[in-house]
């Protein structure tokens, strides 16, 4: 919706029970360059700029009531050739084939809201005609971009679970194209909301939901323009706001943070990156669980039985090859980090009985085992990152040199800034664990001083690692030769 069109768009909201309390209408901001809401007004903070009543937002157990096409695929739809060739879906409305049923179930929706006289007709109207730049969309050209970056196979997983929920669902209605659905797809991907975290603890459940109007408030550019602006959602009346955080000035746009913090996140969902947050990347990591270091043994084939085991069990997510997801940042403590260190701890274990296993390796994601075990272990996972480095094409200088010279937009400027903030993480991680490495030959004592003179910072998640961990398995290492000297003077004693 441009301003020609922002009008009828608008009338249709406030026929639905919309309320504007700040003069605003749609254009092109000149900040960010794309489109969105601009003030006509001087607004003061605290005062709430627009409301949506329940009827406007419309939730995912909404869109599967009155959904057509989605209430279709609870039957079995034959191809058009006669030859049987179709989907099959649960009955009730929804197929329990569809990889992602609650996005699907939105796209198919708003593909029908399309039609002329749809109820929602003029809110899709409003919907931008393509996404450039989304990875959805990325062509082969676009994704060589990514060199050796794990983002690809991301990027890669979800273009083809797409594909597949649209081989699927295009029994449901006729003539849809793979180019619709990918768009409608996209639109959904880039628009959904989760209600719950607006709600200030109204919903104990997630509630995910579209909401017309919210999405031409945009995301403020890193050090060019701070958020004025923050949604919440009144789970009693199901109502939806946006109300200003700060005094705003007339003509300007209304900028909410969307609260990711890596450009990972940011492209994935939004079709953006930020050079400003390159410092704070993230990344998926993909390896083989089932590449032991050593040679082949009673270890490993009690590992390889431990690992089918839970994967039968359910506790753990390989592909056939053994390969696992992870995501690594510069990060030692976290939740998904210690999932990573125990896959590490798992691949250097030497288990002599499958108790071992038991004790120390739920589902195969292994506690602290032991000094020799936990430097293993982080030496192995240098190892992998840092052939993983290597596998790239071009060096860090050499990206930072491009980032520098390259044009600031496309798929070539977004897969660059990825893997540009993927190298630093992974060189960083290196480094970090190669200046911890020394820390394991200390005694109790020496690191005991180790940690007061250099990994002292509790805010800081790598000395909290060396405060906790380390300390504890060179601790447990201590004791136990101490237990062994004591036996040794005895039995000399004797």
């Amino acid at each position: 919706a441009g301003p020609a069109d922002f009008g009828p768009f608008r009338s249709w909201l406030v026929e639905r029970g919309a309320s504007f309390a700040a003069k605003m209408e749609v254009g092109e901001d000149a900040i960010i360059g794309l489109r969105g809401l601009l003030l006509q007004e001087e607004v003061a903070s605290g005062k709430t700029l627009f409301e949506l009543p329940s009827n406007l937002v419309l939730t995912a157990d909404a869109v599967r009531q009155q959904g057509v096409a989605w209430q279709q695929l609870g039957s079995c739809s034959g191809g058009g050739d006669g030859g049987g060739s179709g989907t099959c879906a649960a009955s009730g409305g929804g197929s329990a084939e569809i990889l992602s049923p609650t996005h699907t179930a939105f796209a198919l929706f708003l593909l029908e809201q399309r039609a002329p006289g749809a109820p929602w007709q003029p809110w899709v109207a409003s919907l931008p005609e393509a996404f450039p730049g989304f990875p959805l969309l990325y062509r082969e050209e676009d994704l060589k971009g990514l060199q050796a970056s794990p983002l690809r196979k991301v990027v890669e997983l979800d273009q083809d679970a797409v594909s597949k929920d649209f081989a699927l669902a295009a029994g449901s209605r006729g003539n849809l194209s793979l180019e619709e659905f990918r768009w409608a797809r996209t639109a959904v991907k880039s628009r959904v909301f989760g209600l719950k975290s607006l709600s200030g603890g109204g919903l104990e459940e997630e509630v995910i939901a579209m909401i017309p109007l919210a999405d031409f408030v945009n995301h403020p550019p890193d050090g060019v323009v701070e958020a004025n602006v923050e949604p919440a959602y009144d789970a009693k009346t199901g109502s939806f706001r946006f109300s200003a955080v700060r005094d705003m000035k007339r003509g300007e746009g209304l900028y909410w943070d969307y609260g990711f913090k890596s450009n990972r996140n940011s492209l994935l969902r939004y079709g953006f990156v930020s050079q400003r947050r390159v410092p704070l990347t993230d990344m998926p990591l993909f390896f083989k669980l089932t590449d032991f270091p050593g040679a082949a043994g009673t270890a490993q084939s009690l590992k390889l039985k431990w690992i089918e085991k839970a994967k039968q069990d359910g506790l753990l997510a390989a592909e056939d090859d053994g390969s696992v997801f992870h995501e690594l940042s510069l990060s030692l403590t976290s939740h998904t980090s210690a999932k990573l260190l125990g896959h590490a701890r798992f691949m250097v274990l030497q288990p002599k009985n499958a108790t071992v296993l038991e004790e120390m390796c739920p589902a195969t994601f292994c506690r602290p085992v032991s000094l020799a075990n936990e430097r293993a272990a982080l030496k192995h996972l240098a190892e992998l990152l840092e052939a993983l480095t290597a596998s790239y094409g071009t060096t860090v200088a050499e990206d930072a040199k491009l980032v520098e010279e390259s044009p600031k937009e496309g798929a070539a400027w977004q897969t660059l800034v990825v893997r540009y903030g993927e190298k630093q993480v992974l060189r960083g991680f290196g480094r970090l664990l190669g200046a911890m490495d020394p820390l394991f030959d200390l005694s109790p004592w020496a690191l005991a001083g180790a940690v007061a003179e250099h990994w002292n910072n509790s805010a800081s998640d790598i000395h909290r690692y060396v405060q906790e961990t380390v300390t504890s398995v060179v601790e447990a290492e201590g004791l136990k030769w101490a237990k062994r000297k004591t036996r040794e003077s005895r039995a000399k004693a004797a």
